[in-house]
Parts: C-alpha cells; structure tokens; sequence
C-alpha cells in the first residue's frame, strides 16, 4: 500500500534520523502518536501530510516528504496510521505530493455513467436524476434538467 509521510529539512522526524531505501522497526507497542511510525493512512488525500509537516517551518527551512510503506501491524486514527514497521521509499517532494493527490482524487472519483447525459442540436433535451447527474445540451430551444445531490 503506498503512502506518504513528512519530514523536516534534515528528513527527521519527532527527531528520529530517516534515510531514504531504509525499513525502520518499532520494538514495543504501537499508539497513534506516541509509539511506533507514523504517516498519512491512504484513504486520506497525500495533501493530509501538510498538516504534519507544511511546505517550510517558521524558519524557512523546507520539508521533505518521501512515499513510504506500512508494513505488519498497523493502526488508524483519523488522516493518520501508526505501523510497527516502515519502509522508507522514494524522496518525492511536493511536486510529488501534488501528482499523488491527483491520482488520490481520480481513484476516488464516482463515476456513474447512468446519470450523465450529453445532447447537440437544436431542440434537444436531456434529464436526469439521482446523486452525481450531469445533463449537457447545445443548440437551440435545449434544456438539462437534473436533481439529486
């Protein structure tokens, strides 16, 4: 499962020294922001690491943030997981932050193709119902109706 956790400029984190290729293990018990590894849980958008680690701290020194991989026990708590063990994997950076929000979103996108409805021409009509409906018309005398959320 991939996934993305925040550093500051010296890729340490609650002063622990990282380095990129690595897998740390945790000894001991596991607890959302207490013991053990943490990073954004990957049903949050990757954006979610800004909350931890925003693009620089008050001095200006610039975060770093790399993809990373949970790997055994692991567990949730809002945007973030807590896992025993961690790999630490590619340096991305916040251009790539910003491609994996992209795909976060496109993945998590309803795509519900019997509530879309596109027309052309002159006197067409579309009309749908139901959460997500999208009625497209042009031409003259058209008209899209839609309801639902």
């Amino acid at each position: 499962m991939k996934t993305y956790k925040g550093f500051d400029s010296k890729m340490q984190c609650r002063g622990f020294q990282y380095e990129e290729g690595k897998t740390y293990e945790h000894k001991g018990d596991i607890k959302i922001c207490r013991e053990g590894f943490h990073a954004i849980s990957e049903v949050e958008s990757p954006l979610s690491v800004f909350n931890y680690y925003p693009p620089a701290d008050e001095d200006g020194n610039m975060s770093r943030y790399c993809e990373v991989e949970p790997i055994g026990e692991t567990i949730y708590e809002g945007d973030k997981l807590c896992c025993k063990k961690l790999k630490i994997g590619a340096e991305i950076g916040i251009p790539g932050i910003v491609k994996a929000h992209i795909e976060w979103v496109k993945k998590n996108l309803i795509d519900d193709n019997e509530h879309k409805s596109t027309n052309t021409g002159d006197y067409s009509a579309a009309t749908n119902t139901g959460d997500y409906s999208a009625a497209t018309n042009t031409g003259d005398y058209s008209a899209a109706t839609n309801t639902g959320n």
